[in-house]
């Protein structure tokens, strides 16, 4: 094993949190990069190093003090304690005393593997334990509504998803409706626009499934418009009042971002014949050294003719079960009624936990840290991919949690299979078309670790040579 390059400096890999980063000191002195009596960087260099706060830092630090694994000595800093080297290879590690009680061990949730890259599911361990342990006890100490959420939805939550949509997307003065799911938003949308079942339905293909579903749930006709680099395009939607479905932030799946010029001749189209846009934001907060463009809700015309759906699944974490809607005026009391009937608005209780973490400003510091976490985790696929595989094609990379490779000529599906052989979980491009199929793997980087972009980026060339 290579030894500690110093003092300064710790090799460390992926850190999301004070947990990772006393597992990982733990398994560097376990490994011999740290030994008995080495110097331990400082808690301002590790929280420089890894992009942690320096509380962070020094909540890992007092747990591998508390648990034996280093001390302090003043004027000579922080060392590795005498045994603590037998003890780490011995399987010794840490308990955070605020995670059990005596006698109790409280085990984490397993979520995907880290070798899953199919889309949808973003890192929860980027979500700091303190900060949303303290927003459910907060949430918890009012107890129980005792209302119906559909009914009398959050106002606590209502209120601080309207700073939050001024301050990330800026839309202001909003008045978010609350669902389960942002699928349950676009159904109600779709049935309070048109009641009879008439209006069509455009969307963009490849496109979002869900949405697609959704719609012919409710009985609508459903046109497909190929996929455009510069997002859709409304002269091909025709002059009949009609339902239109976007992700121009991060367009799902193939990640394009739409234009400006494509943003405002949409709106405009919808203005101009009546019809209703649904812009869904799902995974908007996470961009890449790009600016970001306005959402259509803000642009002139956009209040009367876009319904902007927003979710808490790709910032925080799917099992939260919180969405968000901000229909036309014109469709709010259409929307109360689907929801009155379905009853599908979010558990009160996750929703106010919620706003306690948007409220208290965890959530900010959250979308900043996740950011600087998933661009550095895309950057080395990217780069890993262009290693490994120079004559594809990646699309997507400016936002979001994925980016699509495309292979022209190939069976994605064949290539799905034999990598999942091979041990890695991803999704074809094909399978996320109606009709206008483009061949390609929608890969989620949120979850990769360490050397996982290398692994991943050799497997599919070695698929990929097998395969001719």
């Amino acid at each position: 094993m290579p030894r500690n390059p110093g003092p300064g400096s710790l090799v460390l890999g992926d850190v999301a949190g004070a947990a990772d980063l006393v597992n990982a000191i733990v398994d560097r002195i376990a490994d011999g990069a740290l030994t008995d009596g080495d110097a331990v960087p400082s808690t301002r260099v590790l929280a420089r190093q890894t992009g942690l706060s320096r509380g962070t830092v020094v909540r890992a630090f007092d747990e591998l003090a508390a648990a034996g694994f280093i001390s302090s000595t003043h004027g000579s800093g922080t060392r590795v304690s005498g045994g603590a080297t037998q003890a780490a290879r011995a399987g010794a590690r840490t308990r955070g005393r605020d995670e059990a009680g005596p006698g109790l061990t409280v085990e984490p949730r397993r979520g995907r593997s880290h070798r899953d890259l199919r889309p949808g599911i973003p890192d929860a361990t980027l979500v700091d334990a303190r900060a949303w342990r303290s927003a459910v006890r907060t949430a918890a100490v009012g107890g129980l509504a005792g209302l119906n959420p559909w009914e009398e939805p959050s106002p606590t939550l209502r209120a601080a998803l309207a700073g939050h949509l001024r301050r990330h997307r800026g839309i202001a003065d909003a008045d978010p409706m609350l669902f389960d799911s942002s699928r349950s938003a676009v159904a109600a949308l779709c049935a309070a626009f048109a009641a009879d079942g008439q209006a069509p339905f455009h969307i963009e293909d490849p496109g979002y499934r869900g949405a697609m579903l959704m719609a012919r749930e409710q009985g609508l006709s459903v046109r497909v418009h190929p996929a455009d680099l510069d997002g859709l395009d409304a002269a091909l939607l025709g002059d009949e009042p009609s339902i239109v479905f976007v992700t121009p932030a991060h367009h799902y799946p193939l990640g394009y971002r739409m234009s400006v010029d494509r943003r405002v001749a949409l709106v405009e189209w919808a203005r101009t014949t009546g019809s209703l846009v649904i812009e869904d934001d799902y995974d908007g907060e996470f961009r890449y050294g790009v600016a970001p463009l306005p959402a259509l809700a803000t642009l002139p015309g956009g209040a009367e003719s876009v319904a902007y759906v927003g979710t808490s699944s790709k910032s925080v974490a799917p099992d939260l079960r919180v969405a968000w809607c901000l229909p036309p005026a014109t469709l709010r009391r259409g929307v109360q009624r689907w929801l009155a009937v379905h009853r599908r608005g979010p558990s009160s209780v996750p929703a106010d936990v919620l706003a306690e973490f948007i409220g208290s400003g965890a959530m900010d510091r959250h979308l900043a840290r996740a950011a600087r976490v998933y661009s550095d985790r895309r950057s080395r696929l990217v780069s890993a991919l262009c290693r490994e595989c120079p004559d594809l094609a990646v699309t997507g990379v400016e936002a979001g949690l994925h980016l699509c490779v495309l292979l022209p000529g190939r069976d994605d599906d064949e290539i799905v299979r034999a990598l999942e052989a091979a041990g890695w979980r991803t999704r074809s491009l094909s399978s996320q078309a109606h009709r206008y199929a483009v061949s390609g793997l929608v890969l989620n980087y949120a979850r990769l670790r360490g050397p996982d972009a290398a692994e991943f980026a050799s497997a599919l060339r070695e698929v990929l040579a097998r395969a001719g």
